[in-house]
């Protein structure tokens, strides 16, 4: 009796999406290292702000902060301003393989493109990880001291997972066929939010109106809780920031989610 050969596997259904995933955020890693200026914008703007604010304020700052050092007072918002536009990175990755059908031969061939667009979130959030490491020493080239080096490592946490919160909304407008300038917009709301905090000087030391934003401003619970992580103060608004983190990153992952069910029905 003759037995005809089995058929060859298809390997490319049968490789674990772990392995799909991680290929995709070596592509996009390196597809973000051709294109420096995604890379080096957040990280020459957050050195920018740090050096300026730092060698024109810091004598004035140290008399209203009681004694406290004003580059600890400040680096958490200058943070916040280099995550909001590094995070940006994922939506312009993303916007590429949608604009060029790239993303959509990949979902063709391996009946999803999740894979891919997790693949973009990872290596953005590699790219502002790095960029975070890298101002922080900046700052401590100019006479900063961590008052808590866990502290630190804690704070650089939430900046990330504001990081991945904006790449993923990002991530949405680039699935639903968005221009740069629509998927920037995100990345320019969380930038301009960062400003209506106590940017300069706590909010209880504000006046009038600015006192009264940054109060019901969302990123100000964040960089209030980011300077007491810092310090190993008591983290008074870390209940508020973290539901404010939670309900950014479960909205990020809902709009993604709406996203990629809109192109599966009209593409």
């Amino acid at each position: 009796m003759l037995f005809s050969p089995a058929p060859p596997p298809d390997l490319t259904r049968s490789r674990l999406p772990i392995t799909v995933t991680g290929a995709a955020s070596l592509r996009s890693l390196r597809n973000l290292l051709r294109s420096p200026a995604l890379l080096i914008s957040p990280l020459a703007q957050s050195l920018f702000f740090l050096l300026v604010y730092t060698g024109q304020l810091s004598t004035v700052g140290r008399d209203y902060l009681s004694g406290g050092s004003f580059i600890s007072f400040l680096l958490p918002l200058v943070l916040v301003t280099a995550v909001a536009t590094g995070a940006g990175a994922a939506g312009t990755l993303v916007h590429q393989d949608v604009s060029s059908g790239y993303l959509d031969r990949l979902r063709m061939a391996h009946g999803t493109s999740m894979p891919f667009l997790i693949g973009s979130l990872v290596a953005t959030l590699v790219a502002v990880a790095f960029q975070q490491i890298v101002t922080v020493a900046g700052a401590m080239a100019v006479g900063y001291r961590p008052g808590s080096w866990p502290g630190v490592v804690a704070m650089l946490g939430a900046m990330l997972a504001l990081g991945c919160s904006v790449a993923l909304f990002t991530v949405a407008l680039a699935v639903r066929g968005a221009s740069i300038s629509s998927i920037n917009l995100v990345s320019l709301i969380v930038f301009g939010l960062s400003f209506f905090t106590g940017f300069f000087a706590p909010v209880e030391q504000l006046s009038g109106w600015m006192r009264t934003v940054a109060t019901v401003n969302p990123i100000t619970c964040l960089v209030e809780t980011a300077r007491d992580l810092e310090s190993g103060a008591a983290l008074e608004a870390a209940p508020i920031a973290t539901l404010v983190l939670v309900t950014l990153l479960v909205a990020g992952a809902g709009a993604c989610a709406s996203s990629l069910n809109h192109a599966r029905r009209t593409r």
